[in-house]
């Protein structure tokens, strides 16, 4: 059998059942292989970039891999920035592509990176990924491919990149195909009992603990389960980053939301003041801590932390801790409780202090979400897809880069975890409007819709065709305010101007944007436009009942400020001669 054969007999072993990509003459005979194992169903995407989108997305909802398949050159450098956000968001992804036939390595041919060596392109992909190989033996493809699927799923996981020469793919091999399985780690990355028990002194003794869930509990088996059980047995109040909202149903007594820059004020003054915060998978991020300045978010002088992250080198990174944990947040989680065991804990003065916070919060909140202004407020819009989702339970949100993220974060209830999905660690444009096929690929019962700027959403319309042409029913809510709304807020109160970039216009200076509609009808699908706050509850639930690719053009203020939490900014620091307050830095004259 060919190198290939073998290829697509792995994806078998593996229990691969789906891939995406785009065809180019380096994978012929890897698609050609392909063509056998019609159960495996492969999915073209118009760009490569959507294609690792597509791969991203269809993890988050089944936890299992799905290879993306591309061509070299112009096809891999595609597939870049996607590849780099998995890895900042601790997606597994498997990336195989083609390479130049060894026989004319370092001879410049065609779609060749023969710049500093001999088909160079692991040399692009290893700073963005968790591992880079180019196979030169017809006989180690498949050991390469269970090495790699090994790496990319261990630990905290993160995408690989394996590349096969066009001869190499089509060489002659036989022997047992070996699955991922004969190469798997089995940890349940547990702390251990001195150090859990170190914990639990530390929450036994606090007077105003909060648990900070984040990203890599979202990521641990069961870890809403767990954090649920916690939560009721203990009475501790939560928090959580930007990727774990909805993780603790956020109409739940002792949820006081997201913390950090655009966090609600009940959650930034409650981690403000905690005088023990248990950090489960949370990195402590420049968006989640405020930039790190003093009591921004976290007063990192007073607060112990109890951080606890399967990536050794995000403990301490940026705070100090009490305790540091290498652990799987979930397993972690469990084993404090086991330790806590039927222990009461001394806090309703607290619990009383943080459903202060909330009621205050409240009244913000509902000030917005019942927003009547003349043009839509984006606070508002999110709020409403908040309770469309509630109503249609099917629906999961995929909420794209911009200045949205500053509403839907705070304004938006999300009541059933696993149903909010964001990228905001690399924050690539259009990671949600070009990766929303994928969720309904991978479960044909989910109907995602992608919360999306105007510019985000140009990035890439072309992914209504892929929708269209692949029968997957999907929402693009696209927020249509003919700019680039954070860039303008935020360069604007830099700067006091904005460039024209900023801005979408005619030459003859008039604003402009396509008939998004329109072009929702001219690949095959379906939309509306949204003008007035009343009506967004009806148009959301036709759209997500549509059964198609729904575009609901929404018209919203472009002049309401970007939301922070009481007190905050952006606040990037300009002077480089000037200390700047974070944790572990030294101070200048």
């Amino acid at each position: 059998m060919r190198v290939v054969d073998a290829l697509a007999d792995w994806f078998t072993e593996a229990g691969i059942t789906h891939y995406f990509g785009y065809a180019g003459g380096a994978i012929w005979p890897i698609l050609d292989g392909l063509i056998d194992h019609p159960e495996i169903k492969g999915v073209q995407a118009k760009h490569e970039s959507h294609a690792v989108h597509m791969a991203d997305v269809y993890f988050r909802e089944t936890g299992r891999i799905a290879p993306v398949i591309v061509t070299k050159g112009p096809g891999l450098m595609n597939a870049v920035g996607g590849v780099a956000s998995a890895m900042h968001d601790s997606i597994p992804l498997l990336v195989i592509t083609g390479g130049t036939a060894t026989h004319f390595m370092g001879k410049a041919g065609m779609q060749e990176m023969y710049y500093h060596g001999h088909e160079d392109a692991v040399s692009v992909m290893r700073p963005i990924t968790k591992g880079a190989w180019m196979t030169i033996r017809p006989d180690t493809v498949i050991d390469t491919l269970n090495q790699a699927y090994k790496l990319a799923v261990s630990g905290r996981p993160g995408p690989v990149f394996v590349q096969i020469p066009t001869d190499i793919q089509q060489a002659q091999v036989s022997g047992v195909i070996k699955p991922p399985t004969a190469r798997a780690v089995r940890s349940g990355g547990r702390a251990g009992r001195d150090a859990v028990a170190e914990a639990a002194a530390l929450v036994k003794s606090a007077e105003r603990p909060l648990v900070l869930a984040g990203g890599g509990l979202v990521r641990s088996r069961d870890g809403e389960k767990i954090l649920k059980a916690f939560v009721d047995k203990f009475q501790i109040p939560v928090a959580t980053t930007v990727p774990a909202k909805g993780m603790l149903d956020e109409t739940h007594p002792l949820a006081v939301g997201p913390t950090g820059r655009s966090g609600t004020w009940a959650a930034s003054n409650a981690s403000r003041n905690a005088d023990v915060i248990i950090a489960l998978g949370a990195r402590f991020s420049d968006n989640n801590a405020g930039n790190w300045r003093k009591n921004a978010i976290y007063d990192h002088d007073e607060t112990k932390i109890i951080q606890v992250d399967l990536a050794v080198e995000e403990i301490g990174r940026n705070y100090d801790v009490a305790l540091g944990l290498m652990a799987d947040a979930g397993s972690f989680l469990e084993d404090l409780g086991v330790e806590l065991g039927d222990i009461e804990l001394d806090i309703q003065p607290w619990r009383d202090q943080i459903a202060g916070y909330q009621a205050d919060w409240k009244v913000e909140f509902d000030r917005v979400a019942n927003d009547q202004g003349a043009r839509i407020h984006p606070g508002r819009l999110s709020f409403e897809i908040g309770e469309a989702m509630r109503r249609n339970p099917q629906a999961h949100l995929f909420v794209d880069i911009g200045d949205i993220d500053q509403y839907a974060e705070p304004y938006m209830k999300v009541t059933v975890p696993h149903t909010w999905h964001i990228s905001s660690g690399m924050a690539e444009m259009g990671w949600a409007s070009e990766g929303i096929p994928g969720a309904n690929i991978a479960k044909p019962e989910v109907v995602p819709i992608a919360l999306t700027g105007d510019g985000a959403f140009l990035m890439g319309p072309q992914v209504l065709a892929t929708a269209v042409e692949y029968g997957t029913p999907g929402v693009w809510v696209i927020i249509n305010n003919k700019e680039l709304g954070i860039e303008k807020k935020g360069a604007g109160r830099a700067f006091g101007r904005n460039h024209p970039w900023i801005f979408f216009r005619t030459p003859d200076g008039e604003p402009y944007n396509p008939d998004f509609v329109a072009l929702a009808k001219s690949f095959g699908g379906d939309g509306e436009r949204v003008e007035n706050a009343d009506d967004l509850a009806g148009a959301l639930d036709r759209a997500i009942t549509s059964g198609k690719p729904y575009i609901l053009d929404v018209e919203t203020d472009p002049d309401v400020p970007s939301y922070f939490t009481q007190g905050l900014d952006r606040a990037y620091p300009d002077q480089w001669g000037k200390s700047y307050g974070a944790q572990g830095q030294l101070d200048m004259p």
